[in-house]
């Protein structure tokens, strides 16, 4: 069973597993080297810093390292940087948190979502468009856009009983190239 107890666990056993998300890594605030090395290898149009501590903490998009480097003093110890899913914002088709448990006799699921292009995982909560418990076995879930390709890529993964911030495109994006992008996974934090 996975057991995840903070963002920096989220990234390592994202990284492990092999899944598909947005290029990201924890950095020390004092290493600035591997902070700039990670701008160098990944290019992008947007990067989001953020506190690898803190749920629902402080948050800045940044274009480039200059940029990030005047932010680095809000953080400390540490800052996770990621690419932003921004720029890909008119490829949505369905952004949200997932959980699907695994029982003896059915599959149940919970899902919390939205399928506009301003859907976040920030604003999922506020203003859900889909916001299910239900069984894995009832129509309406697999009429969801996207909702197929995300609970195939649980199953795949073997994510049952993990909290799955998810986003699925229509084009193919992360560090895998796949229309599936994980952004956290979730069980005690």
């Amino acid at each position: 069973m996975i057991k995840i107890k903070d963002k920096k666990d989220s990234i390592k056993k994202m990284k492990e597993l092999r899944l598909n998300y947005f290029p990201l890594d924890v950095f020390d605030v004092t290493n600035l080297k591997a902070i700039k090395d990670f701008f160098e290898k990944y290019p992008a149009e947007e990067y989001i810093m953020r506190n690898p501590n803190k749920t629902k903490g402080k948050f800045y998009f940044v274009k480039n390292y200059e940029e990030a480097l005047t932010h680095l003093k809000e953080f400390n110890p540490e800052v996770t940087i990621d690419v932003s899913y921004n720029p890909y914002k008119e490829d949505i088709v369905l952004v949200g948190d997932i959980k699907i448990h695994k029982g003896s006799f059915s599959d149940t699921v919970d899902l919390t979502a939205r399928t506009d292009s301003e859907a976040t995982q920030r604003n999922i909560y506020e203003e859900p468009e889909y916001n299910l418990h239900c069984s894995l076995d009832d129509d309406k879930v697999w009429n969801i856009p996207g909702f197929s390709k995300i609970a195939r890529y649980i199953s795949d993964h073997e994510l049952y009983d993990v909290i799955v911030e998810f986003g699925v495109y229509d084009s193919k994006l992360g560090v895998n190239k796949e229309n599936v992008v994980i952004k956290e996974l979730r069980t005690g934090f």
